[in-house]
């Protein structure tokens, strides 16, 4: 099958003085398929994605942890129990690296190694670090209560979190030290896919 996104992007820089994230080093490269690198919509994918696999090294083991997560101006916000082992260990600055992934269509092919998909990917490295301000956690948390609820209002809709909620919770900034970002679109690209003589079905389904 097509290679879905692993870790990649483009080697062009961005500036480093701005807040949007951006490749930044052979890290961030992407090296298969070049050509479907849009460090252009990092920011973009961020926003419009809703699951962040967020992966780390604790004594030498890997771990990695789907959360939902809030995105704004290079910061990657993700919170829950404080005896999560994952936000324990992104208490303290320690380095992390986040995968988001929008699937789009399923793209179905007359040959078999070109079955393949349609998608917006993220690649994020960086570090984490514990928010306790009470005012900072109150905002965060509704400024994503809005992103998957759009329209829903406290004190309309539901209850606003009690200072024993946001006491309770654990929420990390994850600041985005580089990032990169890829997709693949369009028709399926098997080499006999347009040609309507030749025997089998091509499509793409979308997700």
């Amino acid at each position: 099958m097509d290679e879905m996104p692993a870790r990649d992007d483009d080697p062009s820089p961005s500036d480093p003085g701005s807040s949007a994230p951006g490749p930044r080093t052979d890290r961030t490269r992407i090296r298969r398929h070049a050509d479907r690198a849009v460090p252009e919509k990092i920011e973009e994918f961020l926003r419009a994605s809703l699951i962040a696999h967020v992966a780390c090294v604790e004594d030498g083991e890997p771990r990695v942890i789907p959360f939902l997560y809030h995105y704004e101006a290079g910061h990657l916000y993700i919170h829950g129990s404080p005896g999560n082992a994952t936000l324990r260990l992104l208490r303290e600055g320690r380095s992390v690296a986040v995968a988001v992934t929008r699937l789009v269509d399923l793209l179905a092919s007359k040959t078999a190694s070109f079955h393949s998909a349609n998608y917006q990917s993220v690649i994020v490295y960086g570090h984490g670090r514990q928010i306790t301000d009470m005012a900072e956690k109150r905002r965060i948390l509704d400024a994503m209560t809005a992103r998957y609820f759009p329209g829903r209002q406290t004190l309309v809709d539901y209850e606003p979190a009690t200072d024993e909620d946001l006491t309770r919770m654990e929420l990390t900034d994850i600041q985005i030290d580089e990032a990169s970002a890829k997709m693949r679109e369009g028709d399926p690209g098997g080499p006999h896919d347009s040609d309507p003589d030749f025997p089998g079905s091509a499509f793409a389904k979308p997700v």
